[in-house]
């Protein structure tokens, strides 16, 4: 069984020569972010494609980008005594005083790149420190929340009324708020075949065959039926029965097979494993595989969503933060680097594709025992070939917390949303405030 630090020695010289490189020159107390020694930011592409990963649980995020100068550090090991990363060994240099736990396989490498952008203390006025308060407060992501999800709306505005029934998807099986919109909400797919609407038509002796199915839609949209009800259930079986025809889906209703073109986390030449040895969990291995042969298969969404739990680390973090930092970490390289063996019609998939990973709370400094409880400002990080990476917003003063002992945020979790919705969703910037509610500065990586 291959351990990490031998997987991290057979890296090879590319990556090992960029490892040796200074990290992050940006960031800072106050600064506007940004700045690696890396490759520089590719330009934002026609046909941009955004994968949101959501860390569900609350992110111990301090434990994965912990202080590695300065006064925040004396701080931390004082309050992570036992569970502190502190070996230099362990970590990679960011720069400005903070680190990045080797454990999130893979990300030093794309950081070394100039592909991640970091965003250390993103958080809310008024924080919760209920999960389910918390998901809700950043899947609505408004400054008077409705029951709309950014997202959601992003859809309302964006998507066509009559069609783009496939442009927003989640390979979940459920629709968190941040996905419904007012008129539009997103599709949950969660696996690569069985997409014929309705399912029982995949038998084949069931009536009314596909044919007159479709016929009656389209009889009862042209019926001038009086009843709105009526015009709006054809509408919506109409809209699913063109998604399921899309070609993508091929014969029988299922995605192309596709073979990944690298190892993923759980898959057994995965040269990372878990502390005991064993095969890491391939939950978000799957929905990226998934993902990646949607894109591969030509299906035309613009917005995914995917999850990876278990982040709820109030006992045994000491064993369970490692294995999911490797789930996590070794889950995104690999699909960034499976996406390059995608080829289309607009382009390289790599180039297309920007990740985005958020959680509904970061945790609180001091260590129980064993774990540490629900806290408050977290981390959020982009990553693709067009994010200019570095560090972005202000890392938290550990010596000056909230009277819970939790951290205060520096960057309104808003300021993302705007800066994806502008300038990698295309919208402009007063569709972009109305959606949100007002405003909010614009974050500096794209």
């Amino acid at each position: 069984m291959t351990t990490r630090r031998e997987f991290i020695q057979t890296l090879g010289a590319t990556g090992a020569a960029l490892a040796g490189l200074s990290a992050c020159g940006g960031g800072g107390k106050g600064s506007g972010g940004g700045g690696t020694s890396g490759q520089p930011p590719a330009p934002i592409p026609a046909a941009p494609i955004l994968v949101v990963v959501n860390i569900d649980g609350g992110y111990d995020w301090l434990n994965v980008m912990p202080p590695n100068t300065g006064a925040n550090l004396g701080v931390y090991q004082a309050k992570r005594a036992t569970l502190g990363i502190t070996d230099p060994a362990l970590l990679t240099d960011l720069g400005s005083g903070a680190a990045l736990n080797k454990d999130l396989t893979g990300l030093d490498q794309l950081h070394t790149l100039g592909r991640v952008a970091w965003i250390p203390g993103i958080g809310m006025p008024n924080p919760n420190l209920s999960h389910f308060t918390s998901i809700d407060l950043w899947g609505q992501g408004a400054t008077v929340p409705a029951g709309t999800g950014w997202l959601g709306r992003f859809a309302d505005a964006a998507f066509n009324p009559t069609g783009d029934v496939l442009r927003g998807l989640t390979v979940t099986s459920d629709l968190p708020v941040m996905l419904k919109g007012g008129t539009r909400s997103f599709v949950s797919i969660t696996g690569a075949g069985g997409y014929v609407f309705p399912a029982y038509l995949l038998s084949g002796s069931t009536v009314p065959d596909a044919a007159t199915l479709e016929a009656g839609w389209g009889a009862a949209l042209n019926a001038s039926s009086p009843d709105a009800a009526t015009l709006a259930a054809a509408q919506a079986g109409k809209l699913f029965f063109d998604a399921q025809n899309n070609a993508a889906f091929g014969a029988g209703g299922s995605l192309t097979a596709r073979t990944p073109s690298v190892p993923y986390p759980g898959d057994a030449a995965y040269p990372v494993t878990r502390l005991n040895g064993a095969a890491l969990s391939g939950s978000l291995s799957g929905q990226f595989k998934l993902i990646a042969q949607m894109i591969a298969a030509g299906l035309p969404a613009q917005v995914y969503f995917s999850r990876l739990g278990g982040w709820d680390t109030h006992s045994n973090q000491a064993v369970d933060h490692p294995n999911l930092q490797r789930t996590l970490g070794g889950s995104i390289k690999a699909f960034y680097d499976d996406l390059a063996s995608i080829t289309t019609p607009s382009g390289n998939a790599q180039d297309r594709v920007m990740v985005l990973a958020y959680s509904e709370f970061g945790r609180r400094v001091q260590e129980n025992n064993g774990g540490t409880d629900h806290g408050t400002a977290g981390l959020s990080f982009c990553v693709g070939k067009a994010v200019k990476g570095g560090l972005y917003g202000a890392y938290p003063d550990l010596s000056n917390l909230d009277a819970n002992g939790n951290m205060k945020f520096t960057t309104d979790f808003r300021s993302l949303y705007a800066t994806v919705l502008d300038r990698w969703l295309g919208q402009a910037t007063t569709t972009t405030d109305g959606l949100l509610g007002t405003s909010y500065p614009r974050l500096g990586f794209l």
